[in-house]
């Protein structure tokens, strides 16, 4: 395996950090657009990890090659839709390929938080990471919704996807993330975009007016 520097011991970095989780439906990509018209800096973990599989001459992917060739095209990226196809009923597909990116997907947003200036930034994830050597984040705040308000998300931003497929998806986020016994804030996703909007606001001012002061 190729060496990846662990970044997270740098004490170089100026912005606080808010790990932004909660399962698919939840509302984070909303909540995270909510932030940055706020001005906080956002980044995603997902689109951080598409951007490392779809590039097939990025070193991960011959360590997934070796490992998980039957979740590769014969360009050398990772197949679109194994979430639902395959790493819903793999989960040592899911383990492996969540072992294998991690660190790269970890490096590259640490890397980006380090150039930040902002008071605080957003990391966006579905999951926590798992447990890495000096890593720590300020605050975590969680997204929450009940399972009808997430299927009708997913539906709509999914229409392909069956109800059994859905709740797949969400049975295998609610087993693999502890997340609301870490969670320092929660916010609940029930109603409209304005009124999650006005809770972002609330919870920027709270961070502001605590981390301003040191």
């Amino acid at each position: 395996m190729h060496d990846v520097i662990n970044p997270v011991t740098d004490k170089a970095r100026q912005a606080r950090l808010v790990l932004m989780a909660g399962g698919m439906g939840c509302g984070k990509s909303s909540a995270a657009a909510a932030f940055f018209k706020l001005g906080v800096p956002v980044i995603d973990a997902d689109l951080v990890a598409r951007a490392i599989h779809q590039d097939s001459q990025h070193p991960v992917m011959s360590e997934i090659a070796m490992i998980l060739p039957h979740l590769l095209t014969e360009a050398g990226r990772l197949r679109r839709g194994i979430l639902r196809t395959v790493l819903v009923s793999d989960a040592h597909a899911n383990r492996c390929l969540r072992n294998l990116l991690q660190p790269y997907v970890l490096q590259a947003m640490w890397q980006w938080t380090l150039q930040q200036t902002a008071t605080y930034v957003i990391w966006e994830s579905a999951l926590l990471p798992d447990e890495v050597d000096g890593f720590v984040y300020d605050s975590v705040l969680l997204l929450q919704a009940d399972e009808e308000a997430r299927l009708q998300r997913v539906r709509h931003r999914n229409p392909d996807w069956t109800e059994a497929e859905i709740k797949q998806v969400f049975s295998m986020q609610a087993k693999e993330y502890a997340v609301r016994r870490q969670a320092c804030d929660q916010i609940v996703n029930q109603g409209s975009i304005a009124e999650l909007e006005q809770e972002v606001l609330q919870q920027h001012l709270t961070y502001m007016s605590y981390w301003n002061l040191q």
